[in-house]
């Protein structure tokens, strides 16, 4: 009976110790392996950059007006990231402060654009406020 469970120990010991060494030690090689730039794979990107062009795709713009969307944007860079920076402002400051700055945005793009265009912009707007 006593060397009956003394084999058992000696069984497990065995077996367990072995499972926990046969582990492989990934971090040999991981340079050969690509990376993904970021969460889901994807490299991170810029926000004017993006903004631009989905106001190009929607809006249907011309390059000028491409150009011209994209600079608007980039002025107001500091200001939508300090806003995005600022942790101590309350959740009303901020939504006040993003309505500015999407305003002032607002207020030099619609000169640029044709009155389809400013139909479709109305449209998008729209859009932005009910979510």
């Amino acid at each position: 009976m006593k060397l009956k469970t003394v084999f058992i120990a000696l069984f497990f010991t065995l077996f367990f110790s072995t499972a926990a060494f046969a582990q492989m030690d990934r971090t040999i090689g991981r340079e050969q392996y690509k990376r993904s730039k970021g969460k889901n794979g994807k490299e991170k990107q810029d926000f004017v950059i993006i903004t631009a062009q989905y106001y190009a795709a929607e809006l249907k713009l011309d390059d000028f007006q491409a150009a011209a969307v994209r600079e608007i944007i980039e002025k107001e860079r500091d200001a939508i990231m300090t806003l995005s920076e600022d942790k101590d402002a309350t959740e009303l400051e901020r939504k006040d402060r993003g309505r500015e700055i999407a305003d002032k945005i607002e207020a030099n793009m619609k000169p640029l654009l044709s009155n389809d265009q400013l139909e479709k912009f109305a449209l998008l707007r729209e859009k932005r406020k009910k979510s």
